[in-house]
């Protein structure tokens, strides 16, 4: 990762999913992930999105791979968690996905589709 903001929201990501995070580390992640947005994608939620997609999609085997085996509300899970914990720069986006899709979702108890329905159901949670 080389976002120097990212290992930071990691752990921060990893709070909010424990639902253990306080309100400080809550404004410490919209502060990362607002200046996240402006210095790497220009402000642009569409340019972000688009470059998470590509660089997650490829690293879970694109579309004729594991992704391929996804629904459209999967895919968007797994990358809106990719881009908010991840916080990938437009240069080392692809490794970043690698990284994120080997440590986390690989490295989980249950496979790639259970992994992205559990992200599913936990950005469908009004209390996330």
């Amino acid at each position: 990762m080389t976002n120097r903001y990212a290992d930071e929201q990691l752990a921060i990501v990893a709070k909010m999913v424990r639902r253990t995070v306080t309100r400080r580390e809550r404004a410490r992640f919209d502060k990362n992930f607002d200046r996240w947005m402006r210095e790497e994608w220009n402000g642009s939620e569409m340019r972000s999105f688009v470059a998470c997609l590509a660089a997650v999609s490829t690293a879970c085997g694109g579309a004729r791979g594991e992704w391929g085996t996804l629904t459209e509300d999967e895919q968007q899970a797994m990358v809106h968690y990719f881009g908010m914990a991840y916080l990938p720069t437009r240069d080392e986006a692809y490794a970043d996905a690698e990284e994120f899709v080997e440590s986390e979702v690989r490295r989980a108890t249950v496979g790639m589709k259970e992994f992205a329905q559990y992200l599913v159901r936990m950005f469908s949670d009004p209390r996330g």
